[in-house]
């Protein structure tokens, strides 16, 4: 039995997903599909330029993980081209990361007054200051102020 892929870290998701070659529309295109984390290994290594022990550890995965991930991604990149072959990012197995100082955000009820902390939640955008809706736990109220501490 095969194990399954352990998820990858993410910082962030790329913001094109589809590159083709100019002139040939897309349903007339052969595509290879690159996976999320193997863009994220291009982006660390070829664009922050770091090593490959850096990158593997900003991914949370072994260096020779990383080295398997950005060879593939490599390969598929140069396909790609050489073949005029449009190029699709899509899929794999990851976690997008949060860039929080801390793990908590903060909040008060502007009925009750009560203070709690909740961990960030998974949404990409979490660190927004009204990103979820937020119950008071003391009063159920739904009047609640995000605060930064």
């Amino acid at each position: 039995m095969i194990r399954p892929h352990k998820e990858r870290r993410i910082e962030q998701l790329p913001p094109v997903t589809l590159y083709k070659p100019a002139g040939i529309p897309c349903c007339k295109q052969d595509e290879i599909t690159l996976k999320i984390e193997e863009m994220e290994a291009i982006r660390l290594a070829d664009i922050e330029l770091l090593d490959q022990l850096a990158a593997a550890e900003r991914m949370e995965i072994s260096r020779s993980t990383f080295n398997r991930i950005v060879n593939a991604a490599h390969q598929k990149i140069a396909a790609a081209l050489w073949r005029g072959q449009a190029l699709r990012v899509d899929g794999g197995t990851f976690r997008i990361a949060h860039k929080c100082q801390n793990d908590l955000r903060y909040f008060t009820c502007q009925t009750c007054g009560h203070k709690w902390t909740l961990p960030h939640c998974a949404r990409q955008r979490c660190c927004e200051k009204h990103c979820c809706e937020v119950i008071c736990p003391a009063c159920h109220a739904l009047i609640v102020i995000h605060q930064d501490e």
